[in-house]
């Protein structure tokens, strides 16, 4: 069995996790309603909480690389956030990297939920296929099973994914503690209420912008990592992640 990897976070970041966690769909969203308690400009507001394992950055982190939009010509070198890779992605999808399922699986595995009872009807439309559907509880609400007595086909990913390669030639004989700091620009337009083209072929973009997410990856996960030189990680949720897929 694999052990648990940690994504790293901020103090502040983890602030923010750890008040809206336990919150069902209306009472986080309420919180935007007052000001005083409007959360959807904080750090770690948008971290995918339904697949990373994540815990606060130690205050004497070393941080050896900074992947940031901030340096456009380095992001972009290593960093993508691809099109048919965002939302619902099921494990016979036609256009998946190669070992997506194992990759994503080390960084960010997906804890299925009853809300993704109906996501097999939300695929994403660059890699959607007809998947084995099970009805295991006769609800007549038919579901995909990570169970391989009963389906073939699991849900790998419901969330926005980032890809990193070409890491290896970079942290090789790096301090195995030392992290790497991946920065992810937000966009409250596409991961909002609204989910405005999430559902789409629109690109995503990696400009910098006034919202921006950090994780932080330790070298030694890195390299112990399925492929080091190609990380996927379900990094970004949308406001809807624990609503349905109703939009």
């Amino acid at each position: 069995m694999q052990a648990k990897i940690y994504v790293y976070i901020s103090p502040e970041a983890m602030e923010t996790v750890n008040t809206i966690k336990d919150l069902v769909y209306y009472d986080r969203v309420s919180l935007s309603d007052d000001p005083a308690t409007d959360l959807t400009a904080s750090p770690g507001y948008y971290l995918n909480t339904n697949a990373l394992n994540l815990i606060e950055l130690p205050a004497d982190a070393e941080v050896a690389i900074h992947l940031t939009p901030a340096n456009a010509a380095t992001y972009q070198q290593h960093v993508k956030i691809k099109a048919e890779l965002r939302g619902v992605i099921f494990s016979g999808a036609p256009n998946l990297p190669n070992d997506y399922a194992k990759i994503i699986a080390y960084w960010s595995p997906l804890i299925a939920t009853y809300h993704h009872r109906g996501a097999v009807y939300y695929q994403n439309v660059l890699n959607s296929y007809c998947v084995q559907l099970v009805d295991l509880d006769g609800m007549e609400d038919p579901v995909v099973v990570n169970d391989a007595e009963h389906a073939s086909d699991f849900l790998v990913s419901d969330g926005l994914v980032v890809t990193v390669t070409g890491l290896m030639a970079i942290v090789e004989g790096m301090n195995p503690e030392q992290f790497v700091a991946l920065t992810i620009p937000i966009n409250p337009i596409m991961l909002g209420i609204e989910m405005e083209g999430y559902h789409s072929e629109e690109d995503y973009a990696i400009h910098p912008t006034p919202q921006m997410e950090t994780l932080y990856l330790r070298i030694a996960d890195i390299l112990a990592s399925p492929d080091v030189n190609h990380i996927e990680i379900s990094a970004i949720r949308a406001e809807l992640f624990d609503y349905g897929y109703t939009y």
